[in-house]
């Protein structure tokens, strides 16, 4: 039904009519970082994520959050891909199978994500979806960086995984 992947042209295209649904609808850019806000305030008492500008704990960002997982658990059935383990590829090649191990670098990959994204002002799909068709500078310039971030560790993890360079 489904191929592995879809093509770039499709993928674009869904991502933008969910950015725009998300408008139109709810009023809200898409964010996912802001989303994982929104259901951490649903969890804990702290005065930051029950901040107005967070959108709160059951706004639209909170379901699309909730549905990007529960998409990514409708493709991978529909494609008959669905087999969970805790096999992360390449990541063990780096970081070995212990479990512990695998649990400290995503913890810590994790917390690098959310400073990263307060620093920089929103995440990824934030600045490089929303913020750019927003026609924002800053998100511009963030994305650039994502961008050029991205490639150099791809580059650096295949030299010391696979000894070469792309």
């Amino acid at each position: 039904m489904f191929e592995n992947f879809w093509p770039f042209y499709i993928g674009g295209v869904a991502i933008a009519s969910v950015a725009l649904l998300m408008l139109i609808v709810g009023g809200d850019y898409l964010a996912i970082t802001r989303g994982y806000v929104s259901i951490c305030s649903i969890i804990t008492k702290k005065s930051y994520f029950h901040k107005p500008e967070m959108g709160g704990g059951f706004g639209t960002r909170t379901f699309f959050t909730v549905g990007v997982v529960l998409g990514g658990f409708a493709a991978a059935i529909a494609a008959g891909g669905f087999k969970p383990s805790f096999d992360l590829g390449i990541f063990e090649d780096i970081w070995g199978t212990s479990l512990y191990v695998k649990g400290i670098v995503l913890l810590f990959g994790g917390f690098c994500w959310g400073y990263g994204s307060r620093m920089a002002r929103g995440c990824t799909s934030g600045n490089s979806i929303s913020g750019m068709a927003r026609g924002s500078w800053a998100s511009i310039a963030a994305t650039v960086c994502f961008m050029i971030g991205g490639v150099t560790v791809v580059h650096i993890l295949e030299y010391f995984v696979r000894g070469k360079l792309l």
